[in-house]
Parts: C-alpha cells; structure tokens; sequence
C-alpha cells in the first residue's frame, strides 16, 4: 500500500472518530493526515509535509473549533433550532408542577420536558397549553390565550 493512501485511511479514521465523538479533538488530526496525503502524493520533502501537516492542524484548531462550540452553546441554550416550537400548543401528559420539577408535554408527536411561566401556575394532564418560550431543552408554557371578544367574528 502506498504512503498517500495509508495517510487517506489515517484521515478518514480521524473523520469518523469525530463525527462519533463529535469532541472536535480529532478534526485537526483529519486535517493534518489529509495534508500529509496529498503532500507525498506531490512528493514534497518530510519537513515540508511536517510544516504543512502542522499548519493545517493549527488553523483547524484555531478557526473552526470556536464557530463550532458556539454553534453548540446556542443549540443547548435554545437557539434558533428551538425557536420552531415558541407559540406552538401543545397537551399536557405528565402534571407541569414547578415546585416539583416535574411536566411533561406533547407538541405534534414530540414530547418536551415542561415548566410553567409563572412559578403559581400548574397544568393537570389534558390541559392544553402554550409554548412561551424554551430554555435548552425545556419548554415554558403558559395558558393559552383566548381570544377577545372584539376579535371573534360570526
């Protein structure tokens, strides 16, 4: 087997093991052996393909990993991924207490950990409710709205 190739399975290995761990540890060491691939295919000198090898792994590290854990942080504080849901109805499963920690609802199919808005509120199962807002994976709800009468038309 030839070096090139050798280096593309050592690539492909570190890819695979980051799309598993998803640590981002691994991607500079996929981008390193992909560089040392295409190098000794090119026939470049070991100190060359040391210094590229090293320079790929660096900018990987210093570019891509903090756009990635900010793209993570938003996701696990309820960015836009979440978003989807706010103002959506939902029915309550499990009794929404949260002096209790406990609420458990169900919007379109999905079953979603809930809390109420105001700390007073509870929801008995059957409730329908209204989510007001997510924080991480937790919906907040609250009553839903009724509407005014000035907004009902015959």
């Amino acid at each position: 087997m030839s070096t090139p190739v050798i280096w593309l399975l050592i690539a492909a290995a570190f890819a695979l093991g980051e799309i598993l761990t998803e640590s981002f540890f691994l991607a500079p060491l996929a981008a390193a052996a992909l560089v040392m691939a295409v190098g000794t295919l090119l026939g470049a000198g070991v100190l060359l393909l040391v210094l590229f090898a090293l320079a790929a792994g660096i900018v990987t590290l210093l570019v891509l990993r903090p756009l990635l854990r900010r793209e993570r942080l938003d996701f696990a504080v309820g960015g836009a991924e979440h978003d989807f849901v706010v103002g959506q109805m939902g029915v309550v499963e499990e009794h929404v207490v949260n002096d209790e920690s406990t609420g458990v609802i169900e919007i379109d199919g999905e079953v979603w950990t809930a809390r109420a808005r105001d700390d007073g509120q509870t929801f008995a199962p059957g409730d329908a409710v209204e989510v007001v807002a997510v924080r991480g994976a937790v919906a907040l709800v609250d009553a839903p709205e009724k509407p005014r009468s000035a907004d009902v038309r015959a």
